[in-house]
């Protein structure tokens, strides 16, 4: 009995031993990377990109494509502070900003634009949109480099799409949603593809996550293969993303609206807690209107030269803008809806505009044999703009073709009561008319006669010209 009783405390006092040491090694630390939206904390964020490569233009014969070398910097400053979810996956993500600085330098062929925000658009909405993150005032339109500037590679919103819905334990790895994916990577559309993340390793409390991958789909409807390599850094103590860094490199078909892209991005963003005064509280946000309308998600045109102004929406995108003409096009899920062109005309005396007939007369003459007959002429009652009544609104549908393709016109004659006057085309192919519908008023009741006096204050806002699409 006693050997027996020797050897069974033995084999006990060996399942202890090789108990105490080996539960740890078997069973690793788990970390949970959650960001808590209901936490009021706000962030400060610092964002830095680079941006080189080139762009591709169409020639004139639209069979070569012409390069130009792209370069440029841009830097984002700004405080953060997370929104309640409106909705589920993209949806959820929403933070309301407060921008000390946005800007960035561009050259592109010899030729530099500096876009910039505004100053009276300091307070911005960010919020998730399956295509990426979409940006807009909760007191105004922005413009159009205003939505391109704030949406660089690598926004702190974006990231944290990254993270995982599970504890996750040093090393191991994660493939993001579908969803996920396309968001972060603002494509329209995903043909295929992914980006895997891996959590690498913990130091001081910040868990390093590695992620890459590539995807290739669509962006304004032209083909686009994007891929991301970089890391982030999650504070496991305080629960939130701290800092990222991203290299991400773009090619892009020349599309209907967009230029053709070989570009590298690289971006550095940090992202730290605020503390004492906030710039986001309760009390500076009450009576906010933080959720986005109609309005407010217009986007606003100016031509300092014309001195005029009108918004437009989302789908509608500036393809070109010369001193003496602009061009817009529609594209709506990737197909191209119409165009738009808009052009001043010589002015009349005030009180006057160019008269029916003679509009009828240049409208026949311009579109020369494709014109085949008028649907209809009407005078539009516009909505008075900043008590300007006595807008001249002239509006006439014709039809005819363009080559073997049925296509609707529909002109506008647009003059103020001191005698300036601008013309507005829309090309709409008979196919897609039920989509179009009521569209072309929309952008015209718009159009507002900046006052003349005021062209050296509108001469300082940034120009709509030379997009870099």
């Amino acid at each position: 009995m006693k050997p027996m009783f020797r050897m069974t405390v033995r084999c006990l006092l060996l399942v202890v031993i090789c108990g105490v040491f080996t539960t740890p090694s078997n069973a690793a630390d788990a970390y949970s990377l959650v960001e808590d939206y209901t936490n009021p904390r706000e962030f400060a964020v610092t964002v830095e990109m680079k941006v080189t490569g080139k762009m591709q233009a169409s020639a004139g014969d639209k069979k070569t494509a012409i390069n130009m070398k792209l370069n440029a910097n841009a830097e984002l400053d700004y405080d953060e502070r997370r929104l309640p979810p409106a909705g589920r996956d993209s949806r959820a993500l929403r933070c309301v900003r407060y921008y000390r600085s946005a800007h960035a330098n561009i050259q592109v062929d010899g030729q530099t634009t500096l876009p910039r925000l505004r100053q009276k658009n300091k307070l911005i909405v960010a919020e998730g949109q399956p295509n990426g993150v979409r940006y807009h005032s909760p007191e105004r339109p922005l413009y159009f480099t205003e939505l391109q500037l704030l949406g660089a590679p690598g926004d702190s919103l974006a990231v944290l799409a990254l993270l995982p819905s599970r504890d996750v334990e040093i090393g191991e790895s994660w493939k993001l949603e579908d969803w996920t994916a396309q968001f972060f990577t603002s494509l329209e559309a995903v043909e295929k593809g992914g980006i895997e993340c891996t959590a690498k390793s913990l130091e001081n409390d910040l868990l390093q996550v590695h992620f890459a991958g590539e995807l290739t789909g669509a962006i304004y409807g032209a083909f686009t293969t994007v891929t991301v390599d970089g890391d982030f850094w999650f504070d496991v103590k305080n629960h939130y993303v701290t800092k990222m860094e991203l290299k991400q490199s773009e090619k892009r078909t020349i599309g209907v609206v967009s230029q053709g892209l070989d570009v590298e991005a690289q971006v550095t963003m940090n992202r730290t807690l605020k503390s004492g005064e906030k710039s986001l509280s309760d009390e500076s946000l009450a009576g906010v209107p933080l959720e986005p309308n109609p309005a407010n998600l217009l986007i606003a045109f100016d031509s300092n030269a014309w001195n005029v102004r009108f918004f437009h929406d989302r789908l509608w995108h500036l393809y070109k803008h010369e001193r003496d003409a602009a061009a817009f096009r529609l594209v709506d899920h990737g197909s191209f809806l119409a165009q738009c062109k808009i052009a001043p005309l010589k002015s009349a005396k005030p009180g006057k505009h160019l008269s029916e007939d003679r509009f009828l007369k240049d409208i026949q003459t311009t579109l020369g044999d494709q014109f085949h007959g008028v649907t209809s002429v009407e005078q539009v009652k516009g909505k008075a703009v900043d008590g300007e009544e006595g807008r001249y609104i002239y509006r006439v549908e014709t039809f005819g073709k363009i080559g073997d393709h049925e296509v609707t016109w529909i002109h506008y004659l647009i003059a103020a009561p001191d005698g300036r006057q601008i013309a507005l085309i829309f090309t709409v192919g008979k196919d897609v008319q039920e989509k179009f519908e009521g569209r072309d008023l929309q952008l015209a009741t718009s159009v507002e006669f900046l006052p003349v006096a005021n062209s050296a204050q509108q001469a300082a806002e940034p120009t709509q010209a030379d997009r870099t699409k």
